[in-house]
């Protein structure tokens, strides 16, 4: 890349926005017709699938009896929708999404941490939602019509549900607002059939089993950052969604929005993998069908749908995140046709995980080690938001496509304190994890408790303060700077 001083002029055309405005230019204000009330529909469809719900399973699966599970799922999530809700306000400030506002405080090249973090989360969780979607309609379809099951079928209905997820992302964010509205309300309605179903056979005494760390204190804690885990993932997509929101849209009445729907959402998806993982003779077996053999004959149907139907909102939100994030990167390009090129990414990723090497069961090991990223990255963006007060030029953001220079270039492109601060924040996250997969040295100094996602927020969060302090930025308003 080509690159100017600051300040000097572009040599380089911007790139523009497509005919819906649907790519990584700033959407113009006469198109931002979203209103935080959106996210009452956002939020309810991502997680209304299974591929959220099984991860309600992992508190039982470790040994937590109901009401310990119950209460460390609602803990963690009060605790990871606290961290996300504040980042919607970015979208709204600079009218695009969030990787791409990242550079305002990461600089201007330096906000690939959050291109790598948006990719890597949304393949992640879009694998995790094809393979439960397809595992619950070749699981039901099994049950219902006596069709095949194994490796050959699952790989058929993930990939018949991974083409319709990458039709509905490529198409873009109007065509997914509309999938939006219909799958909160049909997935909605089947999570509460599935506990209506159920209620006879639920027993809220339901004790637990061997857990899977020392303690039920440790074990408690891992349930909880687990759970926490699901509304943090969001972390980065919220921008594609609010940079919609009019500039004057109040930033206060988007992060309740955001926080209320997400906070309720994700509780009911995950109380309701938990209830019905209490039901299972074995709580470790395949989810999908231990509540295949769980509900009535009849309500399998709903499973099969649900199974197909339900995977388009999350998996589609994942893929249009992760295409959309490319999309910074290969700005000469659509994004119509870069999310084509991450959709076929993700089809490999999906096939090699839960085919070839089944390494799905590491699901719980990667919803933990994604906070150590995560986390600090949100603080970093959270502490940045403050000292710039909100003030942001969504014209210098994109100086990666005109050439360099400009208000967000930093040293070379890159802010050295945020990207110093997300380094030892992800660090000291990864040193102080503990599940049953990895154990970092740091958890000897608590008694085995995990602390990965309090430490790797607040290191990030206080360092990258502490540098803005002792070395200011040159962009910070003279009053915060001269502090």
């Amino acid at each position: 890349m080509t690159t100017t001083p600051t300040g000097a002029a572009s040599t380089v055309t911007p790139p523009r926005a497509a005919v819906d405005h649907d790519g990584i230019a700033p959407v113009p204000e006469a198109e931002r017709t979203s209103t935080p009330a959106d996210f009452g529909w956002i939020w309810p469809s991502a997680q209304f699938s299974f591929g959220t719900v099984v991860l309600g399973a992992l508190p039982v699966v470790f040994g937590l009896g109901w009401w310990p599970s119950a209460t460390a799922i609602a803990a963690g999530v009060a605790v990871g929708t606290a961290l996300l809700a504040p980042l919607a306000r970015f979208g709204v400030r600079t009218g695009t999404n969030d990787p791409v506002a990242s550079g305002a405080h990461f600089g201007v090249r330096g906000r690939v941490v959050g291109n790598l973090i948006t990719v890597v989360t949304a393949l992640g969780f879009f694998a995790i939602a094809v393979w439960t979607g397809g595992t619950a309609v070749m699981v039901a379809g099994h049950r219902l019509f006596d069709t095949p099951t194994g490796p050959g079928a699952l790989t058929v209905a993930m990939f018949v549900t991974a083409a319709a997820v990458a039709l509905v992302a490529v198409r873009g964010h109007e065509t997914l607002v509309r999938t939006y509205r219909i799958t909160a309300v049909t997935g909605g309605a089947v999570l509460l059939g599935t506990a209506l179903v159920l209620a006879p056979k639920f027993d809220a005494g339901y004790a637990g089993g061997p857990l899977a760390l020392d303690s039920t204190l440790q074990t408690w804690l891992l349930a909880a950052t687990a759970s926490a885990t699901v509304p943090l993932s969001y972390a980065t997509f919220q921008g594609d969604y609010t940079r919609y929101m009019p500039a004057s849209t109040p930033t206060g009445r988007v992060v309740r929005a955001s926080g209320i729907s997400m906070f309720l959402s994700s509780l009911a998806a995950l109380l309701t993998g938990a209830y019905v993982t209490t039901l299972f003779p074995v709580p470790d077996e395949p989810w999908l069908q231990g509540l295949t053999d769980a509900v009535p004959g009849w309500f399998a149907v709903a499973v099969v749908v649900f199974g197909f139907a339900g995977t388009l909102p999350q998996a589609g939100l994942c893929l249009y995140a992760a295409g959309l994030s490319a999309n910074s990167v290969f700005w000469r390009s659509s994004r119509a046709a870069v999310t084509t090129v991450v959709a076929l990414l993700a089809a490999a990723v999906l096939y090699l995980g839960a085919v070839v090497y089944d390494a799905m069961d590491a699901m719980s090991a990667f919803v933990t080690l994604l906070l150590t990223v995560v986390a600090p990255w949100a603080a970093v963006l959270s502490v940045g938001y403050v000292l710039h007060r909100g003030r942001y030029d969504a014209e210098a953001l994109r100086a990666f496509a005109t050439g360099g220079g400009g208000r967000y270039w930093y040293t070379g492109g890159v802010n050295p304190r945020a990207v110093a601060a997300f380094a030892a924040g992800s660090v000291i996250g990864v040193l102080w994890v503990n599940n049953p997969l990895y154990t970092g040295p740091l958890t000897g100094l608590t008694g085995g408790v995990d602390l990965s996602l309090p430490a790797s927020f607040l290191v990030a969060a206080v360092l990258y303060g502490a540098l803005c302090r002792v070395w200011p930025e040159p962009l910070l308003p003279p009053s915060r700077a001269a502090r």
